[in-house]
């Protein structure tokens, strides 16, 4: 089941297949830099608000810099033939998924909070709830109009399933 709460910034859908190899490498090295943007302020924000440690700790270095630091030197070209690589743009991805959960996760509450998002999110569940019996019902009778076809078809071997459709609605 596809999630009700969905925030798609950009740079494609991994649910959908969408890549962000169509885009331009400025527009992805802009989207990053905005993503990672958010995660320093979303980490920042987290950092205020938990007890300050008796000894101040040492700033990490984050895996974030060090992609960073390895893409920036590149050319226009190397970094296009690196956004066109499978693996990277899989990682890539994935790691988009995980940057807009959490960045739902930090702004759920907020929105409930405010008078048009808990108008938008009550008028939204109403809709779910309306809709969910008609989408059940519509799969439940299309798998047993399949399960009629494969049992159909084991007399009726030549027959598509288009031609069974089209014989038994």
């Amino acid at each position: 089941m596809i999630p009700v709460n969905q925030v798609i910034l950009g740079g494609g859908d991994p649910l959908l297949g969408t890549t962000t190899i169509g885009a331009t490498i400025e527009d992805q090295l802009q989207f990053l830099e905005k993503q990672k943007q958010l995660l320093e302020t979303a980490r920042q924000r987290q950092l205020q608000q938990l007890p300050q440690p008796a000894q101040p700790q040492v700033q990490q270095k984050l895996i974030w810099d060090e992609i960073d630091n390895e893409i920036e030197p590149m050319t226009d070209e190397q970094k296009n033939m690196l956004f066109k690589d499978e693996d990277y743009v899989e990682t890539y991805n994935k790691l988009q998924s995980m940057v807009q959960a959490e960045i739902l996760s930090l702004v759920k509450a907020r929105i409930e909070n405010t008078q048009e998002g808990k108008e938008l999110l009550s008028n939204q569940l109403k809709i779910v709830k309306k809709l969910k019996g008609k989408i059940i019902d519509t799969t439940n009778r299309e798998m047993e109009m399949f399960r009629r076809f494969r049992e159909f078809s084991k007399s009726n071997p030549n027959v598509t399933y288009e031609e069974f459709l089209r014989n038994n609605l």
